[in-house]
């Protein structure tokens, strides 16, 4: 299904993100789902990040010598200055042509039909293609509500931002991986390649678009094999 997205926040063994003191747990990291997003990774992300990140945070915040509380007031104003004039900017998209959902409704066609496990090349480019006009489309995005007060349009629409964003980091990491592993499938590298890609994808955000760098796996307790499927007929 779809919703079993693969991958997620990078995090360490101690489930902290590349940000310090922000943890992330359960299927928002990409730990356990690399290529295969499998039913059981739920029950890990319960066990597993339950019984390691909570103790790690608590230690974490345990091993502070400075506290939240002991910053000075200007940190925090500059964050919130930051994030109004973020929301500003969404609620003066008025006066264009574009709907936010009708364009939600694009990408999830476009990502649907050719990024989930059947991955071809000009598909992905024509896709990533499509995601930048999307991009450039929602500049001209007319709000449906221009209130300030639970205005759900404007969370959307911001949400919608992000969204793109995400969706080009994926596509982008599609078309770099030429090779097939777990649900991705490159009908143009239909094998398996260990040798250039057993490593895990990292994409970081920038203005200009995801930049991709890569992470070796450890496999050396448990050595990568095929995964085959066979029932045996007595």
């Amino acid at each position: 299904a779809v919703h079993y997205s693969m991958g997620g926040l990078w995090v360490d063994y101690d489930l902290m993100t590349s940000i310090p003191g922000v943890s992330s747990g359960g299927e928002a990291n990409y730990e356990y789902h690399g290529a295969n997003r499998l039913g059981a990774n739920a029950l890990v992300s319960c066990t597993f990040d339950g019984m390691k990140g909570g103790p790690k945070m608590i230690d974490y915040a345990a091993g502070l010598n400075e506290l939240a509380a002991d910053q000075p007031e200007s940190i925090y104003e500059m964050a919130a200055a930051t994030q109004e004039d973020r929301l500003a900017g969404v609620l003066a998209l008025r006066g264009g042509r574009e709907n936010p959902f009708a364009l939600h409704r694009e990408l999830g066609d476009w990502m649907t039909r050719y990024c989930t496990v059947v991955r071809k090349e000009e598909k992905l480019r024509q896709t990533d293609a499509k995601i930048q006009e999307l991009q450039e489309r929602w500049n001209r995005i007319d709000l449906p509500d221009t209130g300030e007060w639970v205005n759900q349009s404007v969370v959307f629409t911001r949400q919608l931002q992000e969204m793109l964003e995400l969706a080009r980091a994926m596509v982008q990491g599609a078309i770099a991986r030429q090779e097939s592993r777990g649900v991705h499938l490159r009908p143009e590298f239909p094998e398996r390649d260990d040798e250039r890609w057993l490593a895990t994808t990292i994409a970081e955000w920038t203005p200009d678009g995801p930049r991709l760098s890569y992470e070796p796996v450890d496999v050396s307790l448990i050595p990568p094999r095929p995964r085959q499927y066979r029932r045996d007929i007595r």
